[in-house]
């Protein structure tokens, strides 16, 4: 099913990331100091949980909200079975490995805490702040030429990496220039930060279309595929801890309203990458699903649940039934070709109003 001759299904950007804690409050207190507060909780039975999830265990769930966002959200999924430990603190680079992206005000703020944590024993993981220009990806920002260093106005972003047991992100700040739609940072939070903004994760396969799916059945916005090889490896020399004369691939999948420009281009994007199978990354896909602790599982809504349902089943995605999640709402468990679990949720009638197009 393309969507070329229909309305595209995906309603607004990335709805939720979904992390397996095992202490909901604990879990809810980190997330505060980014700006985020406590929401909705809902609760699953066992046999509710395996129809829906593929998980023989009751959950109790906790969506956290940041400002007046409907999207980016994070939701906190307490297992009393828990499946396993999740990929903890390893690397990023990892076949299956999920991480997230958020907007802050001071990188070396958050890096700050991640030093003191350190000094007193907790288990963690940094990759040092890398530097994007991004006057080399807008030549036209200085008439063609590379920037002048100390007269002209660096366009750049820093991106630094925090990985902990149940948490896997990447901090970004932006430098001389801003993106309205592009995340809102709480000022007000201990470590000012926006919602989620962009949803990752990265997989190991030799075929060009294996992220087909994110644009010709959910309906996404297929920006462009960029291959960078090592010569050109900014952020993800080191995020990836990449090889020399390796090379990766980079999709970008935005929601359908996002526009081209940096006044209209929207947060709760997909960046997605892909490793040739000659790089053989250990293989994490199984310990970030739905059952096992951290970064297990991204949402979706979308217009007609009904009608998804079967565009999945026809681009041979394995789906689980249409049940009631742990908030009420009608939703499925979708695996995609590239093997990383969505759960898909009907939209509202006020969402589809509102973020439709």
């Amino acid at each position: 099913m393309s969507q070329s001759s229909s309305r595209p299904q995906a309603i607004g950007g990335v709805h939720e990331v979904c992390f397996g804690v095992p202490d909901l409050e604990v879990a809810a207190a980190y997330w505060q100091a980014f700006g985020f507060r406590a929401g909705e909780r809902g609760r699953l039975e066992a046999a509710q949980a395996r129809a829906l999830y593929g998980v023989d265990s009751a959950l109790e769930s906790l969506r956290l909200d940041h400002l007046d966002s409907d999207h980016g959200l994070v939701r906190l999924m307490r297992w009393d079975r828990p499946l396993g430990a999740g990929i903890g603190v390893a690397p990023l680079r990892g076949h299956g490995s999920r991480w997230v992206g958020q907007f802050v005000a001071e990188m070396l703020d958050v890096s700050n805490h991640a030093r003191v944590a350190l000094k007193q024993g907790a288990a963690l993981m940094e990759v040092p702040p890398s530097f994007i220009d991004l006057s080399a990806y807008n030549p036209g920002l200085f008439g063609g030429k590379p920037p002048r260093p100390f007269d002209d106005r660096v366009v750049a972003v820093r991106e630094y990496t925090l990985i902990q047991p149940f948490w896997r992100q990447a901090f970004l700040q932006r430098f001389n220039y801003s993106s309205a739609l592009l995340g809102r940072i709480d000022p007000d939070a201990l470590l000012a930060a926006s919602q989620i903004v962009n949803a990752s994760f990265m997989v190991t396969s030799d075929d060009p279309a294996v992220f087909d799916f994110y644009r010709d059945v959910l309906g996404l916005k297929a920006v462009g595929v960029q291959e960078i090889p090592w010569e050109q490896a900014m952020a993800s020399r080191g995020v990836f801890d990449l090889r020399e004369g390796e090379c990766h691939w980079c999709y970008t999948f935005e929601e359908p309203r996002s526009g081209s420009s940096n006044d209209t281009r929207r947060s709760g994007r997909l960046y997605l990458f892909r490793f040739p199978r000659s790089s053989a990354l250990p293989d994490r896909q199984a310990q970030s699903q739905p059952g096992h602790l951290g970064c297990s599982l991204f949402t979706w809504r979308v217009r007609d649940l009904a009608a998804m349902h079967a565009a999945c089943e026809a681009a041979d995605a394995e789906c689980g039934p249409i049940a009631a999640d742990e908030f009420g709402v009608e939703a499925f468990r979708c695996v995609p070709a590239d093997g990383m679990s969505w759960s898909f949720r009907q939209a509202s009638p006020q969402d589809i109003e509102i973020m439709g197009v």
